[in-house]
């Protein structure tokens, strides 16, 4: 028993990392599947549609009872025989012929050929429809790619707040430990007689809060692990190996931020699948006012004697020339040019926008960090002040309730300088899903100088 427990202890105590986890998620999200088979159906329809300018052959056979009827027109040979009535010998009367003879036929009819087809010219419709199909298949594509980055933020913000709130219960659990070993000497000093009993029971009073306080981080400890766990599709949750960091130094300049954006935030790919599909929709409407012109074919394996029913082989050339549409062809180019317009003016909008989120993103990142490097001071004078004042009430110059408000107010700053790192990490994964690189949080975080610890016991 003791070998399987040594053997699977390591297994237990594996730790899951930012990146483990993100791939975890991406793998279990309904989303991110569904964006992708989006993208697998929309690329098999425009790869379906490659060839659509080329030839196309197909096999046909028919079998059946046809009726037809003949006409032949008699009236040459009526009038012949009319003007010959005359002069024949013999007093012979010729009988008369009608001006036209109809024969009604009913046979069996079996028929199997091969019918070929080749468009030729189409006003640059066929490559269009292809055009628009592949536009389609790119914005899938682009919005996939947001649809991860998306979840990349998602992940971030749900690892890093379980990590936040296990650190708000371990900076309780200290803090209501201190103001318990605090209650027990107000116990025994009121005891002795050194203070009143107004004191001990203000003691009593602060442990009581900090046991709430502690119990309600525990809560939302435990609803930041359900998160963090349906989102990764989990059976069970596992420990967090990724702690919350900051980087002492700048990740970078608003500039090279805003330079990356530009090149490759997913909003441009979409902007370019969108002006793909506005083109090619110009190029249909304007193909459609002009002719075509396919090579046809057709051989008949049936070598039957009816040969008035259906030829042995046909080859030609049909053109066609619209004349009147059922559709406004002229209404419907202008609404392409509408659309090619609409995009023009989302491009622009989006210069605009993207530059102006990754600037707000920056400066929130920088202001995170400055606010977390300026708290150490504070953290050194919250701690002293409490050492001193558990000297002062032992030596019963300090009041229970100096004692408490010192290790309130060290869980104070303890906790806002924990929430300080999550704030620089959330606004650092912002910054970089703006820029379109999400995946370069991991790398930051294991390159951090500054790595918040958990608290010591």
């Amino acid at each position: 028993m003791a070998a399987l427990l040594a053997l699977s202890a390591p297994a237990l105590a594996q730790g899951l990392d930012y990146a483990q986890a993100l791939q975890q998620a991406q793998e279990a999200s309904g989303q991110v599947r569904n964006a992708r088979m989006d993208v697998q159906a929309k690329d098999l329809k425009a790869e379906a549609l490659a060839h659509l300018g080329g030839p196309a052959l197909s096999l046909s056979g028919f079998s059946g009872r046809v009726a037809t009827t003949f006409n032949l027109d008699t009236s040459p040979l009526a009038n012949a025989a009319g003007s010959l009535g005359s002069v024949v010998p013999g007093g012979l009367s010729i009988p008369p012929i009608p001006n036209a003879v109809s024969v009604n036929r009913t046979f069996n009819l079996h028929s199997l050929g091969l019918s070929a087809n080749w468009p030729i010219y189409t006003g640059g419709r066929l490559e269009a429809i292809h055009g628009l199909e592949a536009g389609k298949a790119d914005e899938a594509r682009a919005e996939a790619r947001d649809v991860e980055d998306k979840m990349s933020t998602t992940v971030a913000q749900r690892y890093f707040s379980l990590q936040l709130a296990t650190h708000a219960v371990q900076l309780r659990s200290a803090a209501a430990k201190g103001i318990a070993d605090h209650q027990r000497a107000a116990q025994r000093l009121e005891a002795t007689g050194l203070i009143a009993t107004a004191e001990r029971l203000k003691a009593d009073v602060a442990l009581d809060g900090a046991r709430r306080d502690l119990a309600r981080s525990q809560s939302d400890l435990e609803i930041a692990q359900v998160a963090l766990t349906r989102l990764l599709g989990a059976a069970s949750p596992a420990p967090l190996t990724t702690p919350l960091f900051v980087n002492s130094a700048s990740v970078g300049t608003l500039q090279s931020f805003i330079d990356a954006g530009l090149a490759h935030n997913p909003a441009w790919d979409k902007i370019a699948s969108k002006r793909t599909q506005a083109d090619q929709a110009l190029k249909l409407q304007t193909g459609g006012q002009l002719p075509t012109v396919l090579a046809i074919g057709n051989y008949n394996f049936n070598r039957s004697s009816d040969k008035l029913v259906q030829p042995n082989w046909a080859v030609g050339i049909l053109v066609s020339v619209p004349l009147i549409d059922r559709i406004d062809r002229g209404k419907m180019k202008e609404a392409a040019i509408l659309d090619q317009q609409r995009v023009s003016a989302l491009e622009e909008q989006a210069q605009r926008d993207v530059p102006t989120l990754i600037e707000s993103q920056w400066r929130a990142l920088q202001n995170a960090r400055a606010q977390f490097l300026s708290m150490d001071s504070t953290i050194r004078l919250a701690r002293e002040n409490l050492r001193l004042q558990t000297v002062s009430f032992q030596q019963s110059q300090s009041t229970s309730l100096d004692l408490t408000d010192a290790r309130l107010n060290l869980l104070k700053v303890d906790t806002e300088r924990v929430q300080a790192a999550y704030d620089y990490v959330m606004a650092l994964a912002r910054l970089l899903e703006a820029s379109g690189q999400p995946q370069r949080l991991a790398e930051f975080a294991q390159n951090a100088d500054i790595k918040i610890a958990p608290p010591a016991e």
